[in-house]
């Protein structure tokens, strides 16, 4: 299986050259790897030149989404392989994809998960989201409701028949594609593909990461979740609609009881200062939330230690509060915009056989 790795790059001078040293480094090696630049300022271009690889360059910062899908339509292999370029692969990351694919017929993605260890070691920040990362994804392992880009395979026919990704979002567009795959292709995430990360060091920058993205999803994801199609009653279940698109993806119940009740406490702790006696409504909020999230915080101390865990569990509540926030203000801009113009769509892509 012929295999053309797709790696989209923004002023990332600092891990480009480990990306592309490890995809070709592969023990499948791909038939041709393509960087699209989105209008670096930075040495990412001569970095790229040191390799043998097809360099399409913007002369506009365009976002991640147009540059995925110039590299797809620039790309000749049958299978599609995505990889960030902060993201530096395990040697045989290609090739467990294509053995997954090869094994399941039926399969339209397979996307894998961040290594335990940060690409380069930036700070605690860095510490906590590449492992709050990597539990996510691990436990999402085998067929999965969602879609993540971040290192994903997707055979050619498959990713034209979606129509590749909807250039107007610059955030939760990788979640977005998978909202229009057909349901007749399973989304697997496998352990066994698997990149270190370059993740976010600072805590202003994460936090504000996190924000754009709740916005974003608010308005392509959530409030999809209750889109009218015909022939379909708004159900949340798996299964396909009536109509062969995919149903929305299963909700996370202890997210949203994480999101609610660090909210709900935030909110309801000044009423302690009217009667010692109502401490007792955001007391019970909090063992809401830890009981949410006891699972990524005893993943933390048995990693981390149980000093790291007092470190995780702040940066989990500021984390609940941001994407809490981000998802209010988007769904009521959302709702907004609703009777105006749509939003921009896919756009068609003109690929080279």
């Amino acid at each position: 299986m012929r295999v053309s790795v797709v790696i989209p790059n923004y002023n990332k001078e600092k891990t480009i050259r480990a990306c592309l040293t490890a995809v070709y480094a592969q023990t499948h090696e791909p038939a041709e790897v393509v960087v699209v630049d989105d209008a670096s300022t930075d040495r990412s271009r001569e970095i790229v030149g040191e390799f043998d690889c097809v360099l399409v360059a913007f002369p506009t910062n365009r976002g991640v989404s147009a540059a995925r899908n110039a590299g797809a339509a620039r790309a000749g292999g049958e299978l599609l392989f995505f990889v960030d370029s902060d993201i530096a692969l395990a040697p045989d990351a290609l090739a467990n994809a294509v053995r997954i694919l090869r094994a399941h017929p039926e399969c339209g993605v397979v996307q894998g998960i961040y290594d335990l260890r940060p690409l380069f070691e930036d700070g605690p920040v860095e510490s906590y989201k590449t492992l709050f990362e990597h539990f996510w994804r691990r436990g999402a392992d085998g067929v999965s409701s969602s879609t993540m880009f971040a290192l994903t395979a997707v055979p050619r026919r498959v990713f034209e028949l979606v129509g590749g990704f909807d250039e107007g979002l610059r955030d939760a567009e990788d979640v977005e594609f998978g909202t229009r795959l057909p349901a007749a292709y399973e989304i697997r995430t496998s352990a066994l593909v698997v990149g270190r990360h370059d993740d976010v060091d600072r805590l202003w920058p994460y936090l504000s990461e996190l924000f754009r993205r709740a916005l974003t999803y608010a308005d392509a994801v959530v409030l999809a979740r209750w889109a009218a199609r015909p022939g379909t009653d708004g159900s949340a279940s798996p299964a396909a609609r009536p109509d062969g698109t995919r149903a929305p993806h299963r909700v996370d119940l202890g997210a949203v009881a994480g999101l609610t009740s660090s909210a709900g406490l935030v909110a309801t702790l000044p009423l302690a200062l009217l009667s010692p006696w109502l401490l007792a409504l955001p007391l019970t909020l909090l063992t809401v939330w830890l009981t949410a999230d006891r699972a990524l915080l005893g993943f933390a101390r048995r990693e981390r230690g149980p000093g790291f865990l007092v470190f995780a569990a702040v940066m989990r509540f500021l984390t609940h509060l941001t994407e809490f926030v981000g998802l209010t203000v988007g769904v009521l801009r959302a709702l907004a915009r609703r009777s105006g113009p749509g939003r921009v769509r896919p756009v068609a892509l003109e690929s080279r056989r």
